[in-house]
């Protein structure tokens, strides 16, 4: 096995939980098309797909309009990229991790399907953007996560190939999208995950961010 010279991070579910401003931009697009709002569990079943998804997930389940589905992604995009860092916090153990990682020489970068601009003002409001040398949204490219494309143009920048790299998920489609590209994964037990844990496919699971720094370690030497 190739010894580990890189790290790929999800964003939403595994960096940073940012449910409770999701589910308050998606519910304010809600209340203005006169439908039900959405508890936080609720919402939490449909994050991980992009934004679009989000939308049509919520719509679906409110009983609203399927037809305007693109008119509604842009105004929720709208709402939400007005405030996306209210209540969005990094997960324990994240700051630290990130801070361990770049003291062991490793190019860290994230792709997520969350759109480019959201996640910029997220990793600057908490303080983590500089620990980042490539940075991939859900709107950076045509293809988003599970297609290999984000990971691939991720390690493009960081030049560095498939078999050295480690992508760290919360969800299906992190794990799908680093196995399609030839890359490692291991996947957070806490986040977003739409199916149980174990059938993700991943190599690891952590409980807990600050596990990855041994797990990485081993494999960088």
């Amino acid at each position: 096995m190739s010894s580990l010279k890189a790290i790929i991070f999800d964003l939403d579910g595994t960096l940073v939980d940012s449910a409770c401003d999701l589910r308050d931009a998606v519910n304010v697009l809600l209340a203005e098309e006169g439908l039900r709002q959405l508890d936080l569990d609720e919402v939490k079943s449909m994050i991980g797909d992009g934004a679009a998804k989000l939308v049509e997930r919520a719509v679906s389940a409110t009983g609203g309009d399927q037809s305007r589905l693109s008119a509604l992604v842009a105004r929720f995009l709208q709402i939400y990229e007005a405030d996306a860092t209210r209540h969005t916090q990094a997960y324990p153990g994240v700051p630290e991790t990130l801070a361990g990682l770049r003291r062991l020489g490793l190019p860290l970068a994230v792709v997520t399907n969350k759109p480019y601009g959201a996640t910029i003002d997220i990793l600057e409001a908490l303080g983590l953007r500089a620990y980042f040398d490539a940075i991939v949204g859900g709107d950076t490219l045509p293809e988003r996560k599970p297609h290999p494309a984000p990971i691939l143009a991720a390690l493009g920048r960081l030049g560095i190939a498939p078999e050295a790299a480690l992508m760290v998920g919360d969800n299906y489609h992190d794990v799908q999208a680093a196995q399609a590209a030839g890359v490692r994964a291991v996947a957070v037990t806490y986040g977003y995950s739409h199916k149980p844990h174990a059938e993700l496919g991943a190599e690891r699971l952590i409980d807990t961010m600050p596990e990855l720094l041994p797990i990485v370690a081993d494999a960088a030497s």
